[in-house]
């Protein structure tokens, strides 16, 4: 399928597509993609949920695992605090190979390349990846400015998203010249009314996504401990949510929502697994020598990554920040403001204060219903301890935690897997678990 839209491209100054940042949670619900034209080398796209057009992408995560796709293949998983992308790479991607060839999982990377998505023969599933074109290791602060930058893009797509199904816009076209006129970037303003047709994107999902995001910040600002899986699929109605963005919408809501009548997004199934490998990921990768425009991300992959960031460049502006306060009653921090001394501690403070119950009634509930937070804290001092060099025993730790904690089996395994997808740590092999 292709749309006539070159109007609309956004080009570094070197005319490439800039390569946009946002979550591997949304990423993972991507199911749509297009040609721009039917010319062999028009740009492709894959559109997000939130109207993100991605032809080229910059993440940036934990690299907890390298492992062969077929021959003179290596696929790759990068877990940001919100989910994990699937990273390919091929001949045609020599530098890229050999990073992965070479590396000793886990370690920090930065990932600048080609959005795909695959779909095999005689299925409706679409799986979603990454073509490397640079991939450089970088520290955990690095990450955690990525993660701040990318909560405050995906916020903002949030808020053009709601701002749009309460227009009452009924057309494609005057959607997309509202949201120009209203000073929206015209990717984003090109984007939005793709997705609207294509996923039904409802307001109970940007409500689902919006808290992801600001968990995602509160993570890495040692707030939580992990982050909850997106539990929303894009279409997924739920009347009784009461969603407001933290950002204003850059269009004011209408009389008479028309977007309520979106048509139905084309029945396409939505997985996690890893795609198999197909012939796209073997394309030849541009040279390192193009790789200096990247306007979209805070920083050149090729330049910046090695030098101080200013943390002012990353922070939130002030209206997400009080919308964090607001949202979680607590003084909200960055990465760049936590000091090392204190990260132990802000891991152990406890959540909010409960209603005062009797102590026998106390003393039920403590036992009856441990807190998520507390069985994560157990679940990752336990794996150290019991650490031994080669990782910690799956089952014996699934064993001591339920004991410490008297969490249930069920909710410690669960507590490892919300572990592994924020990237606390990762799986040597089925049976063992090391923390990173």
């Amino acid at each position: 399928m292709s749309h006539s839209s070159s109007e609309e491209r956004t080009v570094a100054p070197g005319g490439r597509e800039v390569a946009r940042r946002l979550f591997a949670a949304e990423y993972t619900d991507a199911t749509y993609s297009y040609s721009e034209s039917d010319e062999e080398r028009a740009p492709n796209y894959v559109v997000t949920p939130t109207g993100a057009r991605i032809n080229r992408l910059f993440v940036a995560g934990v690299l907890t695992e390298v492992s062969p796709a077929g021959e003179s293949m290596l696929r790759a998983r990068v877990v940001d605090p919100t989910g994990a992308f699937v990273v390919y790479a091929g001949q045609y991607q020599p530098d890229a190979m050999a990073f992965l060839d070479d590396v000793t999982p886990p370690v920090f990377v930065a990932v600048t390349g080609k959005a795909r998505t695959f779909s095999p023969d005689d299925t409706d599933v679409v799986y979603t990846s990454i073509r490397p074109e640079v991939i450089t290791e970088i520290d955990s602060d690095t990450r955690d400015r990525w993660t701040v930058s990318t909560a405050e893009r995906t916020l903002e797509r949030i808020a053009t998203v709601a701002g749009a199904l309460r227009s009452n816009h009924a057309s494609d076209s005057e959607l997309t010249t509202a949201l120009k006129d209203a000073g929206v970037d015209p990717s984003l303003a090109a984007g939005v009314p793709l997705a609207l047709e294509q996923y039904g994107t409802t307001e109970a999902y940007l409500a689902e996504l919006q808290r992801r995001s600001l968990d995602a910040v509160r993570l890495v600002a040692g707030e939580i401990d992990a982050v909850d899986e997106l539990a929303h699929s894009p279409d997924q109605k739920a009347p009784d949510v009461s969603f407001t963005p933290v950002i204003d919408p850059a269009l004011r809501p209408a009389t008479t929502p028309d977007r309520e009548s979106t048509p139905e997004p084309a029945s396409i199934g939505r997985e996690t697994r890893e795609e198999p490998v197909s012939d796209d990921s073997m394309e030849p990768t541009p040279s390192l020598e193009d790789d200096a425009e990247e306007s979209d991300a805070a920083f050149d992959m090729e330049t910046d990554i090695d030098e101080e960031f200013d943390p002012e460049e990353f922070e939130l502006d002030a209206e997400i920040r009080d919308a964090v306060e607001s949202e979680y009653g607590t003084e909200f921090s960055t990465a760049a403001e936590v000091d090392a001394s204190e990260e132990s501690s802000i891991d152990e403070e406890g959540g909010d204060e409960q209603p005062d119950h009797s102590d026998e009634e106390s003393e039920a509930t403590a036992a009856d219903a441990p807190a998520e937070r507390d069985i994560t804290s157990v679940l990752l001092k336990t794996m150290r301890d019991l650490d031994d060099g080669d990782g910690a025993d799956r089952t014996r730790l699934i064993e001591q935690v339920s004991e410490t904690t008297g969490a249930s089996e069920t909710a410690v395994s669960e507590a490892i897997q919300d572990a592994l997808m924020s990237g606390q740590c990762y799986e040597p092999d089925d049976e063992t678990l090391k923390p990173i």
